[in-house]
This record gives C-alpha cells, structure tokens and sequence, in this order.
C-alpha cells in the first residue's frame, strides 16, 4: 500500500513538473488569426502593423503666434525656431496662430517604436538623430508650407556629433507594410555642428531647411568597409506577417529592420559592414500573445542566425526598447 502511495505522489509530481516546464508555450485559439504564413505584401490588418501600432511613440503638439519670430523649445533642448514670415498658406506669408507637431529620435528604441530604422536605399546609415515636424492651421488644420527664403532652424544636443553629417528625407510615412527609406535633399537645406565655450560642454546639430515632415541627420557608413549578406531563420510560427526584426548596432547610432523575404522564408538585409557588434531583436504578435527574441552577435561573413523569442508582453517589449 505504501509503495501504491508513492507511485500515486511521484506520478503527480511528475505531471505538476510537466505543466510547470510548458506554461509559457503558447497555445493558439483556433478562432484566431496567426498570421504565421509569409506573405509577398502585408496588409493593413496583419499582426504585424497591429503591434507597430500598439508600441508606436506619442507626437508632441503645440501652439504658438508666427506674428512674430516664434520659438519652441523641449526640456531636452529640442528647439524650433520659426523666423517671422517664414510659413506660406498657399504661397501667402502667414502670420497668425499655427499648431506644431513634431517628435524628436535620437535612442535606437525609438527608432524602432516609432517605425524610421536609418536606411537608405538598402543600405545602412549612421544618425544623428530624426525628427517630424509639419505646421498647421488653426481651427482649420490646413497644411502650411515653409518660406525657401527663409527656412526654419531646428537645433538639439548631439554628444555624439560628428561632421560630414547630410539632412535625409522621407516621401513614405513610416509603416510595417513600408519599410522607410531616407533619400538626401539635395536642395539648400544644410547640417551644421554647434558647441558650448561653457561649462558644462555641449555640443549638437542646427538645421536649416524648409521642409517639413520626417527628417534625419545621417551619413552613410566608411566606403571601403568589406560588407555581407545576413539572414535571421526563426521558428514556424513566426512570419513577416507577423513578426519585425532589426539590427542595433552597439558603437553606432544605427538600427536596421531586415526585409521579410517570403521565398526564403526568412529575415534578411544587404550590405552590412562585417566586424560589428549588432543586437538582433525581433518582436511579435501572434494572436493575443506578444514575443520579444534578443541575441548578441559580431557581424561575419555571410552572416546567418537562427532566433527563437520568448513568450513575453507588450509592457515589457515597451521597456525593453526604452532600454536600448
């Protein structure tokens, strides 16, 4: 009887362990979509966009009179310096009350929340940060242009700025369905470096330009930098229809999403300079289940990787961009 009894409790036991060791494997409702097939285009309702939108930072929105020069100026020492007259309502001077909107990027999580990875036509780019900016009417809302004549300043801290730096452009609003890519203006828009002579030492980028919208100050990586080919292989229930992975690099400000290539099955990007420390991440929704993938590298040769994220949850793939 005694030996019946333990069997019973190492059965138990067993069974208990057994549950404990699976409870974070993700059991899917047959009732929901998983997206887990890739897919040539994803659409707007794939899990995917859904997530992007759920991790997706706030823009800022203020008010100000261009009657005169007007000044907007963050806690971060973001500033926006609007000289008078320098904003056109259907090519007339405007000079009443105008709402800005506008976000500053400048940690590589942001870069990821807010969907503007520092690419540009399948190449990577160093930053030194981007931002959106674009004046409004107001009560009407209408769009307002900027004055070539006069251009706007934007200015913020940059300890990390360097020269050689270009102003980039973006004609697509950032979305998973459209990966973003950053063009030169090419125009008189221009990137210069400023410092303090005081103590404490600051140092940053000014921008003059009069375009609005999403801007970047970049530059391309070293020319003669040997580069490669590099793919992420993930589970099957992972797809790009569902899932968005990136590459932060460590020593730079540089953060590239990979193309989800649905003939190989797989994640992958071009031109990556090889001898780099990068952070791959890969965050998903599948389903009512969220799952972040994190692995450390240093780029190689025909770089391949496999990646297996872990159950996790929207609060904490929000902290963890807010990490890195």
């Amino acid at each position: 009887m005694i030996k019946s009894y333990s069997l019973i409790i190492l059965t138990c036991l067993f069974l208990l362990a057994s549950c404990q060791k699976n409870s974070d494997v993700f059991v899917p409702d047959t009732g929901q979509q998983l997206d887990s097939a890739w897919v040539t285009n994803i659409q707007a309702n794939a899990q995917v966009v859904q997530l992007s939108n759920k991790i997706s930072g706030i823009f800022t929105s203020e008010r100000v009179s261009v009657a005169a020069d007007a000044t907007i100026r963050t806690n971060t020492g973001f500033t926006i310096e609007i000289p008078k007259g320098a904003l056109l309502l259907s090519g007339t001077e405007y000079a009443d009350s105008v709402r800005v909107e506008f976000v500053f990027v400048q940690r590589k999580g942001d870069f990821i929340r807010f969907g503007v990875p520092t690419i540009s036509n399948q190449y990577p780019l160093e930053s030194g940060g981007a931002f959106f900016i674009r004046f409004l009417t107001t009560p009407n809302s209408t769009m307002l242009t900027v004055n070539p004549a006069k251009r706007i300043y934007i200015k913020y801290v940059d300890e990390m700025a360097k020269q050689g730096m270009n102003l980039f452009y973006t004609t697509n609003f950032p979305s998973p369905a459209s990966t973003i890519n950053w063009l030169t203006t090419n125009d008189a828009s221009t990137v210069n470096l400023w410092s303090t002579s005081t103590t404490p030492i600051q140092k940053g980028y000014v921008v003059a330009t009069a375009r609005t919208g999403w801007l970047s100050v970049d530059k391309h990586f070293e020319t003669g930098l040997a580069t490669t080919d590099v793919k992420v292989v993930m589970p099957d229930l992972f797809s790009n229809a569902n899932t968005a992975v990136f590459m932060v690099f460590k020593s730079v400000r540089s953060v590239v999403q990979m193309n989800g290539n649905n003939t190989m099955r797989a994640f992958s990007f071009t031109n990556i300079p090889v001898n780099y420390e990068v952070k791959f991440v890969a965050i998903s929704k599948v389903a009512d289940s969220y799952y972040l993938g994190v692995k450390d590298e240093k780029i190689t040769a025909n770089h391949s990787t496999f990646i297996r994220p872990e159950l996790s949850s929207l609060e904490k793939i929000q902290q963890f961009l807010f990490s890195l």
